[in-house]
């Protein structure tokens, strides 16, 4: 449904889900279907007009953090790092100048959020108004029936949450089969010491020929360790003997292998999240989105290192290489979250399954806060500061009038007032005579 308009704006995508895709629109309200999963991303979420047309139930997928403001969730400035939008290196342990630089973010995102999240055409919500009134996406959107987030208090800080709200961390994670393609088997079985797995996933496949040659240049001196790498080598660069190039990589197969001892990856959260599985610590390359937010995660909680992308050296990779490969601290934690993630009482298949079909049979109301219904200056509690704000203003003023009346009650009432008041009376009266003599 999106494949002509890759490249188009907010408003021009939201037309070609909405409106140029009426007959396969169509088509999904004969099917008649229960509920609807949608992503809601800053670029397409007027797809939640989609299950509005078609007069269903609706589960919002979403990163947590990345819109604390649609999902109506209490998280204080003081316990909940940034959003994952944020750029600010901050981590749960968070400082006075943190907290104060969080709260302004957040009242800032809050604030803006109505100019950046793009309303549909108006043709578009005029033509989706004949499915049920529709005041703005943002009234939309906190109509989820729930919230599936891609965090949890493994992967992420431990946050409050909301009925409504379920983490399905590491919902593409699976048991490794423990097979893998022979000549992938044959390559890690060879490895003295064991195997680096090097992926920036398949957005970021192909990569500049500079930044080629720092990985090889570092991985030519990594003595007794074999690399399989995730590269379309377009440019047919020279590979020393101890890396494997493959377009195409069995992930997950090859992070369970006992002998992997590092994954070097861009910091996505599919990748994050079968790295921790398998216990295997990380080198993060962020590139992009939620990347960012990641790679700073794993390297707060211990899990691995973050290295820019953009200003690296190949001496700096190789010396982050042997800390965390030398450092047992570092498999030990990541061990540590591996055996918790891996030990809950339902797994996020399980749980994603459960909930979808609780939403199918009773709907969504009953686990929705009387806050996903508030306008935004009330769920923030604005006109109840403004009031008191307003009450505390006219308390001061009454107070600080009534404290004068009294001092002037106090102190002129004495008989240093009177005979001020008297010596004022007759410089009057004299200033009056000496007036009265000068004009005859």
């Amino acid at each position: 449904m999106v494949t002509k308009c890759v490249f188009c704006s907010n408003k021009e995508m939201c037309r070609h889900l909405t409106v140029d895709n009426d007959d396969i629109l169509d088509q999904l309200a004969m099917r008649k279907f229960d509920v609807a999963v949608v992503d809601i991303l800053y670029s397409i979420r007027c797809v939640c007009l989609i299950p509005h047309r078609l007069q269903i139930p609706w589960i919002s997928l979403s990163l947590a953090g990345s819109a604390s403001y649609m999902m109506r969730v209490p998280w204080l400035s003081s316990i909940a790092p940034p959003d994952v939008i944020s750029l600010l290196p901050m981590s749960h342990q968070l400082t006075f100048v943190d907290r104060s630089q969080n709260t302004f973010i957040s009242f800032l995102s809050h604030a803006v959020a109505p100019f950046y999240l793009q309303e549909p055409p108006p043709e578009v919500l005029e033509k989706y108004r004949r499915y049920g009134y529709v005041g703005s996406l943002q009234e939309l959107i906190s109509k989820s029936a729930m919230w599936f987030l891609t965090a949890d208090y493994v992967f992420d800080y431990s946050r409050p949450m909301m009925p409504n709200m379920i983490s399905i961390s590491g919902l593409t994670v699976q048991r490794s089969t423990g097979e893998l393609p022979s000549d992938i088997e044959n390559f890690i079985n060879g490895a003295e010491k064991g195997v680096v797995l090097m992926s920036f996933g398949s957005f970021t496949s192909i990569i500049p020929n500079d930044v080629v040659d720092k990985f090889l240049t570092t991985f030519r001196q990594l003595s007794g360790y074999r690399v399989i790498w995730r590269l379309d080598n377009k440019e047919n660069v020279e590979l020393p003997d101890n890396v494997m190039i493959r377009q195409w990589l069995p992930q997950n197969d090859i992070l369970a292998h006992p002998s992997v001892k590092l994954f070097i990856t861009h910091a996505g959260h599919n990748g994050h999240a079968e790295a921790v599985y398998n216990g295997i610590p990380m080198i993060a390359f962020p590139i992009l989105g939620d990347q960012l937010y990641n790679a700073r995660l794993l390297e707060n909680k211990g899990y691995g290192k973050r290295i820019e992308i953009c200003d690296f050296t190949a001496d700096q990779l190789l010396d982050n290489i042997h800390k965390v490969l030398g450092d047992r601290s570092y498999k030990e934690r990541v061990m540590k979250a591996s055996e918790i993630f891996q030990n809950q009482a339902h797994s996020a298949v399980e749980r994603a399954t459960f909930w979808i079909e609780h939403v199918c049979r009773f709907g969504g109301d009953h686990l929705r806060s009387a806050g996903d219904d508030l306008p935004l200056y009330s769920y923030l509690m604005l006109d109840v500061l403004a009031f008191y704000f307003i009450v505390v203003c006219v308390l001061i003023y009454l107070l600080y009038r009534l404290i004068r009346f009294f001092a002037y009650k106090l102190f002129c009432g004495s008989s240093t007032c009177k005979h001020n008041k008297n010596n004022n009376n007759n410089n009057s009266a004299a200033s009056g005579i000496y007036t009265s003599k000068k004009n005859n």
